[in-house]
């Protein structure tokens, strides 16, 4: 009999970003825009392709990702998005997006976060989500950014309260655990491996990040009751020089 596969487990993972500012956030840190391309393994083979991207907008700022993955007769496609801006070293989220295709139904999701009557919107509609407003709300992409940024401010431990594609909050506790060095297709580099911390949970996650390459993700490894869920690693990355984006929504 076939396994049941857990679709949520190929769920977009930290993707965690780059260029910040020094210490305590003296000024308003500049984001560098970057294409980044990656490797999905999975028990050492090749099982897909996924991209990240961040660039500038009249907005402010847009962070990307896409993956098309498949794995013996299932086959997954994500596309998400996260438009946010920089205020004094904090990210603010204003709409995020998600759609899935692929083995299984189609899904679409998306969030606006409306400040100027702090009230949170959900799907495309735009129904208005009964709780209250939370200033240091981020989304599935935009946590990933600020937990860049504070890694480049000498932070190790994390705490963000984030938002799931239905507009409801968790809080997610990441831990700088060990400096490795990593050999990746991209080649050898000086890592920090980050964990996810959570009680009573079966799920490990770990993510590297390069401080060399402003702190961009370049391995992330998953797994469930210690057994590889997915492997992924950089492949490829261009960067664009930081230009200051605009503050206003």
């Amino acid at each position: 009999m076939m396994k049941k596969i857990n679709w949520r487990l190929w769920a977009p993972f930290i993707v965690v970003a780059t260029l910040f500012t020094n210490s305590l956030y003296a000024e308003t840190p500049k984001l560098s825009s970057f294409n980044a391309d990656y490797i999905v393994y999975r028990a050492g083979k090749k099982h897909g392709e996924a991209n990240r991207y961040l660039k500038i907008t009249e907005q402010g700022y847009q962070a990307g990702y896409s993956s098309d993955i498949s794995w013996m007769i299932f086959s997954d496609s994500r596309r998400e998005t996260s438009d946010f801006i920089l205020e004094d070293g904090r990210i603010k989220p204003l709409r995020y997006t998600m759609q899935r295709s692929g083995t299984g139904p189609d899904r679409y999701y998306e969030l606006n976060l409306d400040r100027q009557q702090n009230i949170l919107r959900e799907g495309k509609n735009r129904k208005s989500k009964d709780v209250s407003w939370q200033e240091d709300w981020l989304d599935q992409i935009s946590y990933q950014l600020q937990l860049a940024l504070d890694l480049k401010a000498g932070q190790t431990e994390f705490h963000y309260n984030v938002l799931n594609r239905h507009g409801d909050s968790k809080m997610y506790h990441y831990k700088v655990v060990a400096e490795e060095m990593l050999p990746l297709p991209y080649g050898n580099i000086k890592t920090l491996r980050i964990a996810r911390i959570e009680q009573n949970s079966d799920k490990q996650i770990y993510a590297w990040v390069a401080p060399e390459l402003d702190y961009m993700l370049v391995r992330l490894w998953r797994g469930e009751d210690n057994v590889e869920q997915f492997d992924v690693q950089l492949h490829k990355l261009d960067f664009t020089p930081a230009i200051q984006a605009s503050a206003s929504p």
